[in-house]
């Protein structure tokens, strides 16, 4: 395998390659400095010293995860990430870090440094306002995930899609972590102490178990389209005029609903940590507000964009317009059941979320995770009667309403 790179011989290794000269220039000092965040790879920013603006993103695939080293994975993650950028680059080019090299030999991935922007997830703690974000995302999710599915592609360039893109170390990684290991008592496990009655009444909960296999179910066996399969606010950079997605290196041919309820539920999360990143009442409920009307228009520039695009370019094979409207009315059922899952798995799981640990009063934090908690359970158990967006939020609303 290679060598793990490091601040030095991640510079040498850019000083080799065709970028030494189409990025920087041969008379340049590079310097390089690692980036901490994600759980998975080595990232370093390579930037010159002569010009700082001048700097790439250099992601190095180990076969292991670098934060767990005991957690083994699949070298091959990197050239699944490269194919399905280049897929997403199609599609919605603005959405997505321009690639500049992809070394399948020693797993390295070498893109554009989003260093103008924010991971959302620290945007939303900080009460950041993203006037095209519902834009963004809605067309994003809707061309990725229409343009990848058996309602624009035909039967045999689908099969060989899904065969490319075969993951099955990361997706069951995804298995055990979001649709098993939280229904049980496992050692990956752990929450606040102080929510251990509502932890308890979870995990006593066969009902709910048995509506999250349902879906683990579909998730293994529903190739409906390729998703990102890990879309949420920390796999997103941004601001207030650009929006891109990054780290798909999780994806394969998956649920639709999968993509869409990851990320609206991330919302969700952000949503109730606002009761400690928001410390004035009034701030915390506008902002609040703001994320309600964020989840229903992101839904509804989807489902806008997704059917048009099935009416104008679909392959015809689908000749039901009410066919249509039962899909969509699925598409919402299993965002809101998927959705929940990632909730639930970030709450009382594996791979807690920034929302949440930042947080440093038990009391207040336990309150948080415990209204989006009783928000997941929502979506999961009243999600096969849905037929609107607006349903799907005001089970947000009223479950915090519930709180003093």
């Amino acid at each position: 395998m290679s060598q793990p790179f490091n601040e030095q011989s991640v510079v040498d290794y850019i000083r080799q390659t065709p970028l030494s000269t189409s990025i920087f220039a041969n008379e340049e000092t590079l310097q390089s400095a690692p980036i901490a965040e994600g759980n998975v790879n080595l990232l370093f920013r390579v930037f010159s010293a002569n010009d700082p603006g001048k700097s790439v993103l250099v992601k190095q695939a180990l076969p292991y995860a670098w934060r767990y080293p005991d957690f083994k994975m699949p070298v091959d993650r990197q050239r699944i990430e490269h194919g399905i950028l280049e897929v997403e680059g199609r599609y919605c080019p603005d959405q997505v870090p321009q690639v500049y090299l992809y070394d399948p030999e020693k797993h390295v991935l070498v893109i554009e440094d989003l260093n103008r922007h924010l991971v959302m997830r620290e945007g939303l703690m900080k009460q950041k306002r993203y006037p095209l974000v519902a834009e963004h995302l809605g067309l994003f999710m809707a061309r990725t995930l229409f343009y990848t599915s058996d309602l624009y592609l035909s039967s045999a360039d689908k099969k060989a899609m899904v065969a490319q893109f075969i993951n099955p170390v990361l997706a069951k990684v995804q298995e055990d972590l979001v649709f098993t290991e939280p229904y049980l008592d496992h050692p990956n496990n752990r929450w606040t102490p102080l929510l251990d009655p509502q932890v308890a009444q979870i995990h006593a909960d066969d009902e709910l178990r048995s509506e999250i296999f349902m879906l683990k179910e579909a998730y293994m066996a529903h190739a409906q389209a390729l998703i990102h399969n890990d879309l949420h606010t920390g796999s997103i950079m941004l601001n207030e005029e650009e929006t891109k997605v990054i780290d798909p290196e999780f994806g394969f041919f998956g649920p639709i609903g999968h993509d869409v309820g990851s990320y609206l539920s991330n919302l969700v999360l952000g949503y109730a940590a606002q009761e400690y990143h928001a410390q004035d009442p009034n701030e915390r409920a506008n902002y609040r507000r703001w994320l309600l009307d964020l989840i229903r228009d992101t839904w509804n520039i989807f489902e806008t964009e997704f059917l048009n695009l099935w009416e104008n370019k679909g392959n015809g094979d689908w000749p039901s317009p009410l066919f249509r409207r039962k899909y969509i009315r699925q598409l919402l059922q299993d965002t809101a059941g998927f959705g929940a899952a990632e909730m639930m798995r970030r709450l009382i799981g594996m791979a807690h979320v920034h929302d949440f640990w930042t947080i440093p009063d038990d009391s207040i934090r336990a309150t948080a995770e415990s209204l989006a908690l009783n928000v997941a359970q929502a979506w999961l158990m009243r999600r096969h009667t849905l037929t609107s967006i607006d349903e799907l939020v005001d089970m947000v609303a009223a479950a915090n309403a519930s709180y003093p």
